[in-house]
């Protein structure tokens, strides 16, 4: 399965194939079937390291990818080139696929459990488990039957569709590196003609693809049909019977091992292929590592955190210029050159930029690429709350102040039950009737940028009800005989161990006096003058009652409430 120039370790892979090909025709002791454990896992770990091979050409496309669009170039030809790229491997795993699926059905034929190490993200298989737990892995019979049947010289659909396999990938392979067009000239490979002469199938191909191309259908053509000795006398067989023919199941699974690496190694030839399409300059990276960051490192209990995960690639051998400044500093003329860490300052509290460019190398020239960094300084601070003390009076206006430790400014966002109104520049909450309100502190930077500082829980209680007075009489204490005939107003209001503003008002009122068989009613805060002549009959001695009707001004409703006053 070898044809063109091919490398070392590609020559190694095809005697071991040659080798195993040998075994199979052989009456073999089961100290040569356990040799193929070892055959096997060669196999196996030469396929791993082509692939990996292939795979680095992904990052490859990326990094010729990059330099296009620093120039400015177009990216019509690694548009072409990256997406066959990316076919070519889907192609690659649905056929390894394939032929694992068929191994693992033989094997688990024999042990009576699937055989599978590994799949990708579509459920394609990838890897199988060691050969060397196979119980029977002398038994000869599965592999004949499910591969061959009951005519050597007539293998059965399944023995056949593994050829048919290799051989449809080798066309799609082939029509991927042809069919193409460039300028006015359309390539085409057409593999019906490649199948009765290659040479006249290369004609309608760009000359400069031929050789390429040619190898790779060598290296994965199978032919239909193999020469064996029987009993001394050379015959033709048909691959399949050839291959599986009491073949220990040892045997056959490393025979399927070795069909994925001639797939795996078709794939690497055409990847370097189609990577060698693209023209464009390479940066040098010799080290790529994943590099996760976010807008902020801090985040609330509860919140949530946007991070972003990305490959950093760049050569570890460069020691790079960086020419930078900070805040006042930024501009070009003031920029500070260094090739290690920079020192960010600190030395201020608020909202910091530092910008400058670093020195990448492209092609041996170094070229500058810009790059900015923003970052704040906080103060530190230190607080301490009552957390049990934090109330909102439902019929008052809480007047509230937020803060944020190293922003230039905030805002209070309201969260649950309660609504901040901003009156006469002060914010005012205003609870509902729930019994928790909850209020978020939002940081500003002088950008615009916001960071959440944290929600604050807040019992809420009604606003407690007010003590009244009678003219300058209070309540809940004795009073002048004098402060009771002069009054001439009822006023709601709190003592000195309530710190609120009383919004409420007299609705109506019915005052008593103790001894004096009449009462006398009114309407609003002010006593009309016969109420006033009423309570120039007290005397001292006497109690004097007052039953009223207030009303909250913010909230609008009303209550009753009484008080006594008794004349000394």
């Amino acid at each position: 399965m070898a044809g063109g120039k091919e490398t070392p370790r590609q020559k190694m892979i095809g005697m071991m194939y040659l080798v195993l090909t040998a075994l199979l025709a052989l009456n073999v002791s089961k100290e040569i079937i356990a040799a193929f454990i070892t055959i096997n896992d060669k196999l196996d770990n030469s396929g791993a390291i082509i692939d990996d091979k292939s795979q680095s050409n992904t990052i490859a496309f990326n990094q010729k990818r990059l330099a296009l669009k620093e120039k400015d170039a177009s990216l019509k030809t690694i548009n072409l080139w990256q997406g066959k790229s990316e076919q070519l491997n889907r192609l690659t795993s649905s056929t390894v696929s394939f032929i694992l699926e068929n191994s693992n059905e033989m094997i688990k034929m024999a042990e009576g459990k699937d055989w599978i190490a590994s799949t990708n993200e579509k459920g394609e298989i990838e890897q199988l488990k060691s050969l060397f737990d196979i119980s029977n892995m002398d038994n000869y019979d599965i592999p004949t039957n499910l591969f061959i049947g009951g005519n050597p010289n007539k293998p059965n659909a399944k023995g056949n569709s593994i050829r048919d396999s290799i051989i449809a990938y080798r066309d799609n392979v082939c029509k991927l590196m042809a069919n193409y067009s460039e300028g006015t000239n359309e390539w085409v490979f057409n593999p019906i003609i490649a199948k009765q002469d290659i040479e006249k199938a290369l004609l309608t191909v760009n000359p400069k693809d031929t050789s390429a191309i040619k190898h790779i259908y060598s290296t994965l053509s199978i032919p239909e049909t193999i020469k064996i000795k029987d009993a001394g006398e050379v015959k033709e067989k048909p691959w399949a019977s050839a291959m599986f023919d009491h073949a220990p199941i040892v045997a056959a699974a490393a025979l399927f091992t070795a069909l994925k690496v001639d797939v795996l190694n078709g794939k690497s030839i055409a990847s370097d292929f189609m990577l060698a399409k693209v023209d464009a300059p390479m940066f040098n990276f010799n080290k790529i590592e994943p590099l996760p960051f976010s807008r902020s490192n801090y985040v609330n209990l509860g919140d949530s955190l946007g991070l972003n995960v990305m490959i950093a690639a760049y050569d570890s051998t460069e020691n790079n210029i960086i020419r930078y400044g900070i805040d006042e500093d930024t501009i070009p003329e003031k920029w500070i050159t260094t090739n290690g860490k920079i020192k960010l300052k600190s030395d201020s509290p608020g909202y910091h930029i530092a910008k400058g460019q670093i020195g990448v190398k492209e092609n041996n020239e170094v070229k500058y690429r810009n790059w900015r960094y923003a970052y704040t300084v906080g103060e530190p601070t230190g607080t301490i709350s009552l957390p049990k003390l934090n109330v909102l009076y439902r019929g008052n206006k809480n007047e509230i102040l937020g803060g944020g430790s190293g922003f230039t400014t905030y805002r209070l966002v309201a969260v649950d039950n309660v609504q901040i109104r901003n009156e006469n520049g002060k914010q005012i909450a205003y609870p509902g009737r729930d019994r928790i309100s909850k209020i978020k502190v939002i940081g500003v930077n002088s950008n615009g940028q916001e960071s959440d500082l944290g929600t604050h829980e807040f019992r809420v209680e009604n606003t407690p009800t007010p003590n009244l007075k009678l003219g300058s009489a209070e309540e809940n204490r004795d009073a002048e005989l004098s402060e009771i005939t002069y009054a001439t107003r009822i006023t709601p209001y709190y003592g000195p161990g309530i710190p609120l503003n009383c919004n409420y008002r007299i609705v109506d009122y019915i005052i008593k006096i103790e001894g004096v068989p009449v009462s006398k009613k009114g309407d609003g805060p002010i006593l009309s003058n016969e109420v006033k002549q009423y309570l120039r009959t007290a005397r001292v001695g006497s109690t004097v009652t007052i039953q009223t009707t207030i009303m909250n001004t913010i909230s609008n409703t009303t209550s009753r409430k009484n008080a006594t006053y008794r004349i000394q």
